[in-house]
């Protein structure tokens, strides 16, 4: 399971998702922690010690491994939204997977994922989207189950409505301190991909007292609002060097992170209705930009009878009811 935090800058989303995840590894063998910010401050947020590797800056080894032995794209290339086929290497949110020892930063039992931030190279003329392209492509080519638990900090704001990033998580949820231009950020992103709206939720950050909350709440939507985490003299004193108090700040909001988990786990993935978006959002790739960049015609003959239950089988790993039913439907995506 998947699960992203957003928010404007400032808003405390990086502390957050720290404590999230320290939260999840108290509790658990094994947390997927993955920095998706081109910030890029989890590591600190989790006191890490050590070097990261930016997938950012991997993109062709990434799709390399991930082609794995498929004839369906021949000598075309990959994009981050080439969809899974036959013969597609795959990664699971497991300690002994290859690619995960292979680009994660290990610590007792989490494991960091980094997309990286820019370079001096990308100065004037890149956009993080370009980075995210490899986290793109590892995530539809992720074979995680109900009990597995990966934890993403974002970018800031609605960036990752314009990327397949927009539909690769379970849920969302947006770091709000009770201001307008803060809260209006996840109002933006309803409007924006109002698709999304079941799976996406708001907690109140920095909240001075039940006044904060209901500002909060009377902005978005009661219905949306998992909890309060009040201004913490902890989180202050993290921030000014404390790496302990962070630990101390988690202990803090149990009660809503316990509330986080349990709408998360409710949130059941449909294997197939995310293959069938993937496709979508390939061809549209294709059509609108990569076609033309490329000079060739990257969407035919693409495997469009390949499932991610194929894939769970191939892996021996016990996949969930829905990547299951999935099968049934493979027929009607080949014929579209």
């Amino acid at each position: 399971m998947r699960i992203a935090f957003l928010g404007k800058g400032g808003a405390g989303k990086t502390t957050t998702s720290a404590g999230f995840i320290q939260y999840l590894a108290k509790r658990n063998p094994f947390v997927m922690a993955i920095d998706a910010d081109l910030n890029a401050h989890l590591k600190s947020a989790l006191s890490l010690k050590g070097d990261v590797e930016q997938l950012g800056l991997h993109f062709d080894e990434v799709t390399s491994y991930l082609r794995g032995e498929r004839i369906d794209l021949g000598a075309r290339p990959m994009i981050g939204t080439t969809p899974p086929a036959a013969g597609s290497n795959f990664i699971t949110a497991r300690r002994d997977d290859a690619f995960v020892r292979k680009y994660a930063l290990f610590e007792n039992n989490i494991a960091l994922l980094t997309v990286g931030t820019y370079q001096q190279e990308d100065v004037g003329g890149s956009c993080y989207h370009e980075k995210l392209k490899s986290l793109a492509g590892i995530f539809h080519h992720l074979l995680d189950t109900e009990e597995d638990l990966i934890v993403a900090d974002t970018t800031a704001g609605t960036d990752n409505v314009a990327t397949s990033l927009s539909f690769a998580y379970d849920m969302n949820v947006f770091v709000l301190e009770p201001t307008e231009k803060s809260t209006q950020v996840v109002l933006d992103f309803l409007q924006i991909a109002g698709n999304l709206g079941d799976r996406t939720y708001v907690i109140g950050n920095k909240v001075d007292g039940e006044e904060d909350a209901e500002y909060i709440m009377g902005r978005v939507g009661k219905e949306k609002y998992l909890g309060s985490i009040p201004f913490s003299r902890n989180l202050k004193r993290f921030e000014q060097g404390e790496e302990n108090a962070l630990e101390e700040f988690a202990r803090e909001q149990e009660a809503v992170f316990a509330k986080v988990q349990e709408v998360w786990q409710s949130h059941k993935r449909d294997w197939s209705d995310y293959r069938d978006r993937l496709h979508k959002t390939y061809k549209w790739d294709c059509e609108r930009w990569y076609a033309d960049y490329y000079k060739q015609d990257l969407y035919s003959g693409i495997d469009t009878t390949f499932t991610y239950a194929d894939a769970f089988v191939k892996l021996n790993l016990n996949p969930s009811p829905t990547a299951k039913k999935e099968t049934e439907n493979a027929p009607a995506l080949a014929t579209r």
